[in-house]
């Protein structure tokens, strides 16, 4: 986390610690998303934006790169924790599916300059940066994972290889949402790119369910799936 437990445990002063160290990540993830792609955020503003002197900084950031790296973990954890809803039993398995995909493809498209500095800004690179730049697509991947596994499971199939093949939807998902940034091609919006991303998804599940008899409908409230799994082709 990014508040250390060091931090909190000092009492007031820990409390203190840690509300500058939010205020500065804070600061500096804004100045990220108001500065042009690839610029340089110079820690003065960062400071003035926190409204603490520069000094400051570096008594709670080692130096610029554990500021960057605590940054980028900030930002992850916030997204991870929009994209981990609870699973509603009244909603359809496509529908649980486009709401974790319209939660993450929202977020990334209302956040492009932080998204793409997250992916290629500063110790993004280096082991730690990377484990915290696939945490975010990897959560998406574990939640419909799940999604698939609990579904197979209604039906009796607990092949621990519908977990790892779930998680082709990490490259799926990364391959599909960075080519649109880059690209932005006429007349594909946030949404256009959810149902793309929720089709194809969908079309895998699909695809695995009915090569082992399984014909599942894709809207179909999960509770009903439950109470009344489809029965295998013969």
């Amino acid at each position: 986390m990014v508040v250390d437990r060091a931090e909190v445990s000092g009492g007031r002063w820990g409390d203190h610690n840690a509300e500058r160290r939010r205020a500065i990540i804070t600061a500096t993830i804004e100045l990220i998303e108001e500065a042009d792609a690839g610029e340089e955020i110079a820690l003065a503003l960062i400071a003035d934006r926190a409204g603490v002197k520069r000094s400051v900084i570096y008594r709670h950031f080692a130096d610029r790169k554990e500021l960057d790296a605590k940054t980028r973990e900030f930002a992850v954890e916030r997204v991870i924790d929009m994209v981990m809803p609870t699973f509603d039993p009244a909603e359809s398995l496509r529908g649980t599916i486009f709401r974790i995909v319209a939660t993450y493809v929202g977020w990334v498209s209302d956040h492009a300059r932080l998204h793409a500095w997250i992916e290629r800004g500063p110790g993004s690179a280096d082991a730690a940066g990377k484990a915290v730049v696939v945490g975010t697509k990897a959560a998406v991947a574990q939640r419909i994972a799940d999604l698939f596994t609990l579904a197979a499971g209604v039906v009796g199939e607990t092949h621990p290889g519908i977990d790892v093949a779930s998680f082709g939807v990490v490259s799926l998902v990364d391959g599909v949402v960075t080519r649109w940034l880059d690209t932005r091609p006429p007349g594909v919006d946030a949404a256009e790119v959810t149902r793309l991303l929720t089709d194809s998804i969908w079309f895998m599940f699909d695809g695995h369910a009915r090569a082992r008899g399984y014909v599942i409908d894709p809207d179909r409230p999960i509770a009903d799936l439950m109470a009344d799994p489809p029965a295998r082709a013969l």
